[in-house]
C-alpha cells in the first residue's frame, strides 16, 4: 500500500497553516511540519491537527530545511506544499490517484503540475502561474538544492519528470501586502548564494526576476538578457525573461519600435501567449499611436483565452481607453464593464470609468457600479476613487 508524506517548513504561518492542515490530513497518511523559529502558534496548530511537528534552526537555506523534512517523513511519496499553497477539494482524489499511477512507473521521480498565484489582497485576483514538482517518490536521490528557489534534483541515473494538467496549486504566498518583503529577502539570499558558490545559469532567471519585482528595471533586464543567453530554460520559468524585458522596457519607456521588436521575438519562441502582444499594443499606445495600438490590442483579446483573467483585463482596459479618446463612449462603457468583471480591482479601469460616466445620472451609475461590486465589502476600495474623480453623489451612497 502506498503511503503519502505531506511536508512543509514552516515561521509563523498560523494565519495561512489551517487551510493547509485541512487539505493535507484528506490527503496525506502522515504530516511532517518543520518549524524553523515560529514565535506564534505555528507549531500548537500543527500538533493539534496531529502533526510531527520539528524544530530546525534557520540558516538562510530553504533546500538544507526541506531536506531535513524529507529525512523525518517515512511515505513513498512526498507531497511538499508551502505553507500558503493548497488543492482544492476537488483536486484531492486526482492526486491520489496521480501517484498511483505514476508509482508504477520505477523510474518517475515525480510530476509537475500547474501552480497559480491569487492575490487575496485583490478578490483572489490569479497574477500568474506556472508548473512546479510538489509531488515526487520519497527517494535518497531526490533532494532540493539551491538555498533560495530550491529546486527538486534527482541523481542517479535519469528519472522521469512527466508533466499534468489535471490539479492546480494555489499560491496565495504572492500577495500584494507581502510581497516587497520576500522578494527582498530572496534577493539578499540569492546574492549570498551566488557569492558562496560561485554564478551558475539560473541565477540570471532569479536574479531577473526579483529585481523586476523591486523595481530595479535596469538590472533585471540586464540579467534577463544573461537568462536567454545561456540557451537553457528553467521549468516554469520559461518564458520570464521576456516577460521581465518587455515589462521594464515599457516602465522605461523606451522606443516603441524596440519593444515591438522583442514582442516578435518572443512570441516567435511563445506564439499562444497574449501578453507580448499587449506589450506591443502598450508601446505604441505610450507613442499615441492609437491606431497601432488598437491592431495589437484586438489581436491580443483574439489569443486571450490563452490568458490569465489580469491580462484580459488589461487588454479591454486599453481598448476602452482608445475608445473614449475617439469619442466613442458606448463603445468604451462596454469595454470598461468587460474588464471590471475580469479584474474589479484595477484603479486604473475604475478611474476610466469615472471619466467617461461623468456625464451620466449618479443613480445610473450606482446601478452599474452594483452590478460589479459588493457595496459593503467593496466600498473601501470604490470611495477614494469616486471621491478623487469628482463623483461625490455616487460616493456618498458608498459611504
Amino acid at each position: 500500500m502506498i503511503k503519502i508524506s505531506a511536508c512543509a517548513i514552516v515561521k509563523n504561518e498560523e494565519e495561512n497553516l489551517p487551510r493547509w492542515l485541512a487539505c493535507m490530513k484528506m490527503l496525506a497518511d502522515e504530516i511532517v511540519v518543520v518549524d524553523t523559529g515560529s514565535t506564534d502558534r505555528t507549531a500548537e496548530l500543527a500538533l493539534a491537527a496531529g502533526a510531527h511537528v520539528y524544530p530546525f534552526a534557520w540558516r538562510n537555506d530553504f533546500a538544507a530545511a526541506k531536506n531535513f523534512a524529507l529525512k523525518k517523513a517515512r511515505g513513498n511519496w512526498i507531497v511538499f506544499l508551502d505553507a500558503d499553497e493548497y488543492f482544492q477539494e476537488d483536486d484531492v482524489p486526482k492526486v491520489k490517484e496521480l501517484i498511483r499511477r505514476f508509482d508504477k512507473e520505477a523510474r518517475t521521480a515525480g510530476f509537475l503540475c500547474p501552480i497559480v498565484n491569487i492575490d487575496v489582497d485583490r478578490g483572489n485576483l490569479i497574477s500568474s502561474g506556472g508548473v512546479q514538482i510538489r509531488v515526487f517518490r520519497r527517494h535518497p536521490d531526490i533532494r532540493y538544492q539551491g538555498a533560495v528557489h530550491e529546486q527538486i534534483g534527482a541523481s542517479g541515473g535519469t528519472w522521469d519528470v512527466p508533466t499534468v494538467n489535471n490539479v492546480t496549486i494555489w499560491h496565495t504566498g504572492y500577495s500584494s501586502s507581502v510581497m516587497q518583503a520576500k522578494l527582498e529577502r530572496n534577493l539578499k539570499m540569492l546574492l549570498a548564494e551566488r557569492t558562496r558558490r560561485g554564478e551558475i545559469w539560473t541565477d540570471a532567471y532569479y536574479l531577473a526576476d526579483c529585481y523586476f519585482g523591486l523595481k530595479r528595471y535596469e538590472e533585471a533586464m540586464e540579467q534577463a538578457h544573461k537568462a536567454l543567453a545561456s540557451g537553457e530554460a528553467l521549468p516554469g520559468m520559461e518564458q520570464r525573461p521576456y516577460d521581465v524585458l518587455l515589462g521594464s522596457m515599457l516602465v522605461l519607456r523606451r522606443p516603441a519600435a524596440d519593444i515591438s521588436r522583442m514582442a516578435q521575438e518572443a512570441l516567435k519562441k511563445f506564439p499562444q501567449t497574449p501578453d507580448y502582444k499587449m506589450d506591443e499594443g502598450i508601446a505604441f499606445w505610450q507613442e499615441k499611436d492609437y491606431d497601432r495600438a488598437e491592431e495589437s490590442f484586438a489581436a491580443a483579446l483574439a489569443m486571450s483565452e490563452n490568458g490569465t483573467a489580469r491580462i484580459r483585463a488589461g487588454i479591454l482596459s486599453f481598448l476602452a481607453d482608445i475608445t473614449h479618446r475617439r469619442g466613442q463612449d458606448a463603445d468604451a462603457l462596454d469595454y470598461v464593464a468587460e474588464s471590471l468583471k475580469e479584474d474589479r480591482f484595477s484603479e486604473w479601469t475604475l478611474t476610466l470609468f469615472c471619466q467617461i460616466c461623468r456625464p451620466l445620472p449618479p443613480a445610473d451609475v450606482v446601478k452599474f457600479l452594483n452590478t460589479i461590486y459588493d457595496a459593503p465589502a467593496d466600498s473601501r476600495f470604490l470611495i477614494p476613487i469616486l471621491a478623487k474623480n469628482g463623483l461625490n453623489e455616487v460616493c456618498s451612497y458608498y459611504k
